[in-house]
C-alpha cells in the first residue's frame, strides 16, 4: 500500500524572523542607550494616544523612549546579578509591568522630574474618567467641538447660545441625523429647521462624578 503523507504547513511569509530581529534590535539599543545616558526612568502610560506620546518626544529630544514588551525590554537590562546588562540594571526589570516603558535621558533628574509633573494635554474623557468640571448645557442649537468646549468647559460658567443666528459655528454644528443617535443616549434634544435643538437645559455631568 502507498505510504501516508502527513500535510505539511509552510510559512510563505517571513513574519516570525522580523519578529525575531525587531526584539533583538529592541535589545542592543536599548544596552547601547544604558551606555549613552546617564539616567533610565520607567513610565507608565494609561489610555495613551501615540499623538500625544510624539509630543513629549519631540519636547524631549535629546533623551530616548522605548515602548516595547516587557520581558524583551526586561532581557536587555537583564533578570539578576548573573545576567544583568550593567550593574544594577537588573533592579530596574522588576518595574516593568503593566503598560510602562522606559526612558533615557542625560537631563538633569529635577529637571526631567519638573517637565512630567508640569505636562498635560486636554483629551475626550473616556469612561471610567473622573470629571474634574460641571457642565450644564442651556437649551437651544446643540454644538460640539472647539466650539463647545470654549462655550461650556468652565465649571460654573454658561456662554449663552443666539438663538436667532442661522449659523453658529459652521462645521460645530451636530449634522442634523445624529439627533435620533443623541436622543437615545437621554438628551432631550429635536429638529429645528435642520437643526438639532436641546428642548431645555440638560447637566452633562457634575465635578468628581465618573464619565
Amino acid at each position: 500500500m502507498p505510504r501516508s503523507k502527513r500535510q505539511k504547513i509552510v510559512s510563505l511569509t517571513k513574519a516570525e524572523s522580523k519578529g525575531r530581529e525587531h526584539k533583538e534590535k529592541l535589545v542592543v539599543d536599548i544596552q547601547q542607550s544604558v551606555d549613552l545616558y546617564q539616567y533610565i526612568y520607567v513610565y507608565s502610560v494609561n489610555n495613551m494616544r501615540n499623538s500625544y506620546l510624539k509630543q513629549v518626544r519631540s519636547k524631549l529630544n535629546s533623551s530616548r523612549f522605548f515602548f516595547g514588551r516587557n520581558k524583551v525590554m526586561a532581557k536587555a537590562l537583564g533578570s539578576g546579578d548573573a545576567d544583568e546588562y550593567k550593574e544594577n540594571t537588573s533592579k530596574i526589570s522588576k518595574f516593568l509591568t503593566g503598560e510602562v516603558g522606559l526612558l533615557f535621558s542625560n537631563d538633569p533628574l529635577e529637571q526631567t522630574v519638573d517637565f512630567f509633573n508640569n505636562y498635560s494635554e486636554s483629551d475626550y474623557a473616556k469612561t471610567g474618567f473622573v470629571s474634574t468640571v460641571s457642565i450644564s448645557i442651556p437649551a437651544g442649537e446643540l454644538i460640539r467641538g472647539d466650539a463647545f468646549i470654549s462655550s461650556y468647559l468652565s465649571s460654573d460658567y454658561v456662554m449663552p447660545i443666539d438663538d436667532e443666528k442661522d449659523t453658529l459655528y459652521g462645521s460645530d454644528v451636530f449634522p442634523p441625523n445624529m439627533e435620533p443617535q443623541l436622543r437615545s443616549l437621554g438628551l432631550p434634544t429635536q429638529l429645528v429647521k435642520g437643526k438639532i435643538h436641546l428642548t431645555n437645559d440638560y447637566n452633562l455631568i457634575q465635578k468628581v462624578h465618573h464619565v
